[in-house]
């Protein structure tokens, strides 16, 4: 009965005794892709008028900043995995079973499906980091429509025919979350901090998104 016991166990483990040296190696270059992705793939002229000063601040540049962030954390992981495999297939007694095409697919597979996500959590992690700070620093969008163009994008707030700045500003502070603006004849000089706050974390873009009524 014991050694029937044991032949089963052994024929399990044979069974899922991927090429682990191998499969490491996958997981290396796979993880040496994402890291290069995230710090080499950039724009050459972005960087430039980034160093230079002169480029625009826009919520998508932001966006695409933290997934490039993301990116470098899952090409770590999967670096570091890719390592460890190796160490593995190093100490292999079980002689390995199955293609290796098989789980170079499984690898391709999991960081297409990482990267999706990675995706959606640096939208996600944006949208909640513009909606706390608009709320601590409520915003004029009737007058700045680029801004508030730039932030309904990101928040999936499209414009409507014939929509005014001014009925547009309200659906878009409905969707954030916002309370209503006050009227512009009152507000004060405590608001300009505000102003300044706002065009330090968004930029200036002085294009015209909307026609006033």
């Amino acid at each position: 009965m014991e050694v029937m016991t044991r032949t089963s166990d052994l024929a399990v483990e044979q069974a899922f005794a991927p090429d682990w040296a191998g499969l490491g190696y996958v997981l290396a270059i796979v993880g040496c892709f994402l890291l290069a992705n995230g710090i080499l793939f950039r724009n050459p002229r972005a960087l430039v008028a980034e160093r230079l000063g002169r480029a625009p601040q826009h919520l998508r540049r932001i966006r695409e900043f933290i997934f490039h962030r993301v990116q470098m954390g899952l090409g770590f992981a999967f670096l570091v995995g890719g390592f460890a495999s190796m160490l593995g297939g190093r100490y292999q007694t079980v002689p390995p079973q199955g293609s290796l095409v098989m789980w170079i697919g499984l690898v391709i597979v999991l960081a297409v499906l990482l990267e999706v996500v990675g995706w959606w959590w640096s939208t996600h992690s944006l949208r909640s980091h513009v909606r706390d700070f608009l709320r601590e620093n409520p915003p004029e969008f009737e007058t700045d429509p680029a801004l508030a163009r730039e932030v309904g994008e990101l928040f999936g707030v499209e414009t409507r025919a014939d929509e005014t700045v001014q009925s547009y500003a309200a659906r878009l502070r409905h969707s954030l979350g916002l309370a209503v603006a006050a009227s512009r004849g009152s507000r004060s000089r405590a608001d300009e901090p505000v102003q300044r706050g706002r065009a330090a974390m968004f930029g200036e873009d002085s294009e015209p998104g909307f026609e006033e009524t």
